[in-house]
C-alpha cells in the first residue's frame, strides 16, 4: 500500500541561491525565469513578497521579498506533470527549459483548480502555498505541489471534488468554472448568481460561508456592487479579498466585502522598479504571477 504524503506536512527542502538572482513575488507567488539568472540557478525560481513584513514609507506602503537578498526558490512541477505535459520535455527533462515549459503548460491550463475566470484582473491559483490540478485520465485525484518544493514525486494527491455539492453553487462543476474567482487557503471564493460572494473547501465541495452582501462597505468603494469592481480582484487568502486599482492602490475587504485597509503599495527587491500592476497583467518579461498568498507569489 502506497502513503501519500499529507498536506498539512508537504514542506519539501528548497535551495538557497545566489541573493543576484532572487525571484520577485509581491506578498504572493510568481514564477520567475530570468535570462540574466540563466547561469546561476538551474530550475525555475519561485518568490514571494510578505504582506506582514510590510512598512510604509513616504506615505505609500512597500512591500519586501521574503528574505530578500538572501535566498529564492528553485522550483520544478511535480513530476506527474511530465505524463500531462510530455510536449514540454526538453532533453532528459532534467533541465531549466523543461522546468519553464511544465509552469507554462500548467499556468494555460484548464485543469488548474482556479485557472478558468475571465472576470478578475487576476487568477489566484495558490492556495497556502500549493497549486492544485487535475489529470483529466484520474478525475478524483487532487494532484498539488507546494511552490517552495521541487520536483515532487509522482502520487502526491489528496480527494477531490470535481462538483460542488450544496449552497448557491450546488452542482456547479469545478474545473473550468467562470465562476471560481481565486483560491485560498484551502477554500475557493465563488461569485453567486445574485452578485455575492460564498466560499467552499477544495477537497469535499462543501460550503463554509455563505455572504449575503453584493455591495462594498466603507472604504472608496463604499456603496459600490461587487460586479462592477471584480475586473481589479487580484487574490484570496485567509478571509481577505485583494483588489488592485491602477498600478499601486489595493483595497482590501473581508469577505462580507467590509474594507478592511488600503495600501498605495511598492515592491522592494529586483522588482523595485515594477510595479504590482505591471506585475499581475504579465508585463514584466520573465515574470508571472501566481496569486496572493498573504504577499504576491511569482
Amino acid at each position: 500500500m502506497t502513503t501519500f504524503p499529507s498536506k498539512t506536512n508537504s514542506a519539501q527542502s528548497f535551495s538557497i541561491k545566489s541573493l543576484a538572482l532572487a525571484a520577485a513575488v509581491l506578498a504572493g507567488v510568481v514564477c520567475h525565469t530570468s535570462a540574466l539568472a540563466q547561469n546561476v540557478y538551474q530550475w525555475t525560481q519561485t518568490a514571494r513578497w510578505k504582506e506582514d513584513a510590510r512598512q510604509e514609507s513616504s506615505g505609500v506602503v512597500v512591500y519586501p521579498r521574503e528574505a530578500y537578498p538572501g535566498k529564492s526558490y528553485d522550483v520544478r512541477p511535480n513530476q506527474h506533470t511530465r505524463k500531462m505535459f510530455p510536449g514540454a520535455i526538453v532533453g532528459d527533462g532534467n533541465n531549466k527549459a523543461t522546468s519553464n515549459n511544465l509552469w507554462a503548460a500548467l499556468l494555460a491550463s484548464r485543469n488548474v483548480v482556479g485557472n478558468s475566470t475571465t472576470l478578475t484582473r487576476a487568477r489566484d491559483i495558490s492556495e497556502d502555498w500549493d497549486i492544485n490540478f487535475i489529470d483529466p485520465q484520474y478525475p478524483t485525484r487532487n494532484y498539488w505541489f507546494d511552490f517552495y518544493g521541487d520536483n515532487y514525486a509522482d502520487g502526491t494527491y489528496v480527494g477531490f471534488a470535481q462538483v460542488i455539492q450544496n449552497g448557491p453553487q450546488k452542482g456547479s462543476a469545478v474545473l473550468g468554472n467562470n465562476n471560481l474567482l481565486a483560491m485560498g487557503d484551502d477554500r475557493g471564493a465563488w461569485l453567486d448568481p445574485d452578485g455575492s460572494l460564498s466560499y467552499y473547501w477544495r477537497e469535499n465541495g462543501l460550503l463554509d460561508y455563505d455572504s449575503a452582501n453584493t455591495t462594498f462597505t466603507g472604504g472608496p468603494w463604499a456603496g459600490a456592487s461587487l460586479r462592477s469592481k471584480l475586473r481589479f480582484m487580484i487574490g484570496y487568502e485567509e478571509g481577505r479579498l485583494y483588489f488592485l486599482e491602477g498600478d499601486h492602490m489595493l483595497y482590501v475587504f473581508d469577505r462580507d466585502l467590509k474594507h478592511l485597509r488600503t495600501d498605495e503599495i511598492y515592491l522592494d527587491g529586483e522588482l523595485i522598479d515594477s510595479s504590482l500592476g505591471d506585475v499581475v497583467d504579465g508585463k514584466v518579461p520573465g515574470v508571472r504571477y501566481l496569486g496572493w498568498d498573504l504577499g504576491p507569489v511569482i
